[in-house]
């Protein structure tokens, strides 16, 4: 069971003990077990390799499954291959076997110091030749010659295997050196080293569960979801976008033809096994039925298979690798699934053999029309309702589609699958099936699940990037749309939002509030909603303050679903305006914790509350799953926080990317990245572009009538203009961070107008208000930023500065830490901790070469000169070892360094 890419770096994690015993032991004979695909041939591979670096002299051979038969197979290769690597004639007469291998070891030896010879797959070996072997070992005592053999872990356990082998122990003449299963932390390390990132929990517990620490399964379950497309990977970790999807590996790996070499009828029944094992006790009389067998002879087979070590020993058939289980089925041919799972369909609703009921709704997929249609729709109707799984709810409601003749059935099956979809992130479904709805059914669904239907499109086109589609909804479209007029309103509405087009859309549903809110109250829900975000981007903030103060006034409160989606959206709206705060009062106030919120709800919560690991880890998984991509205005506040802290810890690089990403998969809100990408631009030097960013992100705004985020870039202008020198130009931007403050009432406009104030007008007492209100506001960033800028220009107490130092450490932001001791030392406050400022300067250095910089771009962001650097990368090599910015990346990577 060895994937062909199954590189001996990649193969030897947690491998380090074993290794050493090899090379090191003065046995006779080393004999290394393990079942199969556990890394054995990799283990003898790598000793080779070491033992050869000492100057020893290797050979190496391999058994083969078709030489158990035949007699002397091993030897007589053995003896060819010594023979071959002796330059001297050959003997005068051929000797037996025996003689023949006994003569080429000794002439081998004469030429060399040591000899090492390496016997893999020795549980091939036929017997003429392990009884040559074994005796022949008791004549190496003393002599510089060592067997080096690997077997899988049922040979030794043979009787013949395990007499020979305990003799040799017994008498100090055989090592046995067994592999075990890597622990779930040397699974991630070798996925690591694989695919060159991290896994996440997701990856990790799939393959842990799957692969039972045999490093042949993972590398083969890594390629199987590289294939089904699940395997995503973001910022150097990986994820499985669709966790309950099962993975595809390629059907020549070795684990597939290991078991097809086992032949007729081995190699039906396990195929046939791998569908029907979760049928319990039931499965050998199903199998016998599906392959045309007895059950006794089935029985055979599997006691065969658990001799193999593919089943485990014992009780109902099971597989050993779970992974064997979940990966058979891209060698069954489509009759031999359909069959199979036609099969288990009649065992369960028949003969009443008890399932699970995924289980169960996976063969009425797969059977199809085979098995009673009516039947298996309410099967797979009840099941896609009830999943959180995505991968599997849009199977089992697309098949129940697929089965249902009545319309009015058809069109509840398609509204279900559409919004299994949209939930799910499968977008373009989400949108196929929709339209079938509104092509032919819409007449068949009440108004309301219309609507909601109409709501899930709109979100899907934007999800699936037709923005094409979009703004022929918005042009003439809307008035074809199913429902009545309120629901074209809001549609459209909807629309406009996802097109960035905030002002059009509040303007919408502004002319037209009396025909909408006085509609079903479904329309009257989703036209607040919208008519909630839109007026307070745009700056009116009292309906957003009355439906925070009292949401349960309304629509649809009283309906779980919607009201959670409600708080929400409220609450995104909340910390869209930087009030984490007030956002975090009404979760709690109405009982909706963190892991029911959305992912970029999450993200953008921690990030603010200075939880800045979990908010990375939460985004990760976001971006891997595409969570927000239908959500845009969401997903750009997402990037917007992660940008933030990534440039912080000095990954510019991967700041960067996730600013463009962010920009290029949608038009919503792009002026929130304008401050984070003018951070970026300033860390690089680029001081001109940084201050064209935030030009360009207020004009921006401007042209879409936007207030949302205004006031700290009408603040970073006032910095500007401070730093040239223009004190006039500096308290007219200041004035205008006032007016948005007035404007929005906000808790950040308001800190943003004190600070604005407090620096063009060199106003202690707004410092002091600013101080006093970031201090409430309890944002350990916005307060270390606040105190920076405040105390760095002795507008409040230099003791500050401090503050701001140990809260920029809480974050680990490494890069303004180390601006922050420049500004220390300039205005002679002594900076903490000389050790730890060494080895944080060491780690930023690090952190920044990790992500590509060059010479030139590291002396900018470090504030020192390209010779300076090169002096400090020296010096860091040196200390750690490393060799190359790549061998340092990669344990960056990996977490060697810093350990």
């Amino acid at each position: 069971m060895r994937p062909a890419n199954l590189s001996s770096s990649s193969a030897l994690v947690g491998r380090d003990d074993e290794l050493r015993r090899i090379v090191e032991s003065a046995a006779p004979l080393v004999v290394v077990t393990g079942e199969a695909g556990i890394g054995r041939s990799s283990v003898l591979a790598a000793a080779r390799e070491r033992l050869a670096d000492q100057g020893v002299t290797t050979i190496t051979s391999r058994g083969a499954r078709n030489e158990r038969t035949r007699p002397y197979a091993v030897l007589s290769r053995l003896s060819a291959q010594l023979t071959a690597a002796d330059d001297r004639p050959p003997a005068s007469r051929p000797a037996p076997v025996a003689g023949q291998l006994a003569d080429a070891l000794s002439r081998a030896t004469a030429n060399h110091q040591r000899l090492a010879v390496f016997l893999d797959d020795l549980q091939w070996i036929d017997a003429g030749s392990l009884a040559t072997l074994v005796p022949m070992v008791r004549t190496l005592v003393g002599s510089p010659i060592t067997f080096v053999v690997a077997l899988r872990s049922r040979m030794a356990d043979s009787k013949a295997g395990r007499d020979a082998l305990a003799g040799l122990v017994e008498d100090g003449l055989a090592e046995v050196i067994p592999l075990r299963p890597l622990r779930r932390a040397e699974v991630d390390a070798l996925v690591t080293a694989t695919l060159a990132a991290r896994p996440g929990d997701t990856l990790s517990e799939s393959l842990h569960r799957s692969c039972r620490g045999v490093p042949a399964a993972v590398l083969a379950a890594i390629d199987g979801h590289r294939r089904t497309g699940s395997l995503r990977i973001v910022q150097r970790h990986a994820y499985l976008a669709w966790p309950g999807k099962p993975p595809q590996p390629a059907t020549d790996l070795p684990m597939f033809e290991d078991l097809r070499q086992l032949g007729e009828p081995a190699w039906p029944v396990v195929k046939a096994l791998a569908v029907l094992h979760p049928l319990g006790d039931a499965a050998t009389r199903l199998i016998a039925e599906a392959v045309g067998l007895s059950e006794a002879e089935v029985i055979e087979v599997l006691a065969g298979l658990r001799d193999e070590g593919v089943l485990r020993p014992g009780g109902r058939p099971r597989f050993r690798l779970p992974l064997l289980a979940d990966s058979l089925a891209v060698c069954l041919g489509p009759y031999e699934r359909r069959r199979l799972a036609q099969i288990a369909v009649t065992a369960i609703w028949t003969d009443g053999v008890e399932a699970d009921p995924r289980y169960l709704a996976e063969q009425l997929v797969t059977a199809g029309k085979l098995v009673d249609p009516p039947r298996a729709v309410n099967e797979l109707l009840a099941q896609g309702a009830m999943l959180d799984n995505g991968y599997f709810a849009e199977r089992w409601l697309r098949a129940a589609v697929d089965l249902i003749t009545d319309r009015g059935q058809r069109a509840w099956a398609l509204f279900m699958h559409a919004a299994a979809c949209c939930v799910h992130l499968r977008f373009a479904e989400a949108v196929d099936s929709a339209s079938a709805v509104f092509a032919g059914h819409a007449d068949l669904l009440p108004p309301e699940i219309v609507l909601e239907l109409e709501m899930i499109y709109v979100v899907a086109l934007f999800g699936s990037a037709d923005i094409e589609a979009l703004t022929a909804i918005v042009d003439e479209g809307w008035r074809t749309l199913p429902g009545g007029e309120g629901h074209r309103i809001v549609t459209r509405a909807a629309a406009l939002c996802h097109l960035d087009r905030w002002r059009e859309a509040d303007e919408q549903l502004r002319s037209t509030r009396e025909i909408w809110r006085d509609d079903n109250d479904a329309v009257a829900a989703f036209g607040l909603i919208f008519s909630t975000g839109t007026t307070s981007f745009l700056g009116r903030m009292a309906e957003l303050r009355s439906a925070v103060a009292d949401p349960a006034q309304r629509p649809l409160w009283d309906v779980e679903r919607h009201r959670q989606e409600q708080l929400v959206e409220l609450g995104w709206n909340l910390m869209t305006f930087g009030e984490l705060d007030r956002s975090e009062a009404l979760f709690a106030a109405h009982d909706l914790p963190a892991e029911r919120r959305s992912l970029d709800n999450q993200v953008i919560s921690a990030a603010l509350a200075g939880r800045w690991d979990h908010a990375l880890d939460v985004a990760r998984v976001s971006l891997a799953t595409g969570s927000s991509l239908g959500y845009a205005a969401a997903h750009t506040v997402m990037c917007r926080e992660m940008s933030i802290i990534l440039t912080a810890r000095g990954r510019l690089a991967e700041a960067r990317t996730v600013i463009e990403n962010a920009q290029a998969r949608g038009p919503m809100l792009l002026h929130l990245l304008s401050v984070p990408e003018s951070d970026l631009e300033h860390a690089l030097g680029a001081a001109e572009r940084a201050r064209r960013l935030v030009l360009d992100g207020i004009g921006l705004a401007v042209e879409g009538g936007l207030v949302v985020g205004t006031d700290e870039l009408w603040l970073r202008m006032t910095e500007w203009h401070l730093a040239a020198g223009k004190a006039t130009e500096a308290r007219e931007c200041a004035a205008e961070v006032i007016r948005i403050a007035d404007l929005l009432d906000t808790g950040r406009a308001r800190l943003h107008g004190f600070l604005a104030t407090a620096i063009a007008d060199r106003d202690g007492r707004a410092a002091a208000e600013a101080v006093s209100l970031a201090r409430q506001r309890d944002q350990p960033f916005e307060l270390a930023n606040a105190l920076s800028l405040l105390a760095g220009r002795e507008l409040v107490e230099g003791k500050l500065l401090r503050e701001a130092y140990e809260l920029y450490d809480e974050l680990d932001a490494l890069l303004p830490r180390a601006r922050l001791r420049q500004v220390m030392r300039d205005l002679d406050i002594a900076v903490p901790g000389r050790s730890a400022t060494v080895a944080e300067n060491e780690r930023l250095l690090a952190a920044l070469v990790t992500e590509g910089l060059t010479n030139r771009e590291l002396a900018v962001v470090l504030g020192g000169s390209e010779k300076s650097v090169e002096g400090r990368l020296t010096r860091l090599f040196q200390r750690t070892g490393y060799r190359s910015r790549v061998e340092l990346a990669a344990a960056m990577l990996t977490g060697e360094y810093p350990a």
